[in-house]
């Protein structure tokens, strides 16, 4: 690993091995170099392992296999080993788009000037198949739904340092909360336009995609301090709850896929 870092990925993985070893090959061919990156696995039985230990010599990267308490545990794990100025969490579901995407990052990130870069990510929708997902740049819209999508987004470690890690209560919407608390500091975000990830399908935010939204509604009952957007969060969740419900019941041909 390298002392000074510019960039820390970290990958939480359990029984992953269908996908992991593209996800690494994506940050391993990177052009840009000065990086570290940190896989935290839950403790695999499907060749996970195996593959981790075939690519742990061919690049800056390191892991552990252990039991965890989850997504957010795995990933404050990483965290807290972390000596990068930007932090990107890239799943191992997920790929770095090109083999230039870190390059083009860091010409927007060197100067270290902004807290959050939030770049378009691609997704690869189960059904629908490849879709580029733009960043959401009114900043208010957090207050009701989350606008970031935390493979597309380089954090400066200075946020960490200031808000603290992932909150292990959020199974899924650990990123939400993460932002939630980032904006509430007045954080500086930056949108680029060019995508840097292809976003995998298989996440736990998509096949539990109505307990994503539930627990939503918990990062916003937590976090929102002005009596005003709970309000307008109330009058929202009346309206947009019925409608995801129908959308996710057994009866519609989407119900564990919708985004």
């Amino acid at each position: 690993m390298s002392n000074n870092p510019f960039f820390t990925v970290i990958t939480a993985s359990f029984n992953s091995g269908s996908t992991i070893k593209q996800t690494l090959k994506s940050i391993k061919n990177q052009t840009f170099k000065n990086l570290e990156h940190f896989v935290i696995d839950g403790g695999s039985n499907d060749g996970t392992v195996k593959i981790l230990k075939e690519m742990e010599h061919s690049y800056n990267i390191s892991w552990l296999s252990e039991p965890d308490c989850g997504i957010a545990d795995a990933l404050n794990k990483g965290l807290r080993k972390a000596k990068g100025r930007y932090i990107i969490v890239i799943q191992a579901d997920d790929c770095l788009l090109k083999s230039n995407s870190l390059e083009k990052a860091y010409s927007l990130l060197k100067y270290e000037k902004v807290d959050i870069l939030s770049l378009p990510v691609i997704y690869d929708h189960p059904i629908k198949g490849k879709r580029l997902i733009k960043p959401i740049k009114l900043l208010w819209w957090n207050h009701l739904k989350h606008i970031f999508h935390h493979q597309g987004c380089f954090v400066h470690k200075r946020v960490f340092d200031t808000i603290g890690e992932f909150r292990k209560e959020f199974k899924i919407n650990m990123d939400y909360d993460f932002f939630f608390r980032a904006l509430a500091c007045k954080s500086s975000v930056h949108f680029g336009k060019f995508p840097v990830v292809l976003m995998g399908g298989s996440g736990i935010s998509s096949v539990f995609a109505y307990k994503r939204i539930k627990e939503e509604r918990l990062v916003q009952t937590q976090n929102e301090r002005n009596p005003g957007w709970r309000a307008v969060q109330f009058i929202f969740r009346l309206l947009y709850l019925p409608y995801k419900k129908y959308l996710l019941s057994p009866n519609h041909s989407l119900k564990s896929t919708i985004k």
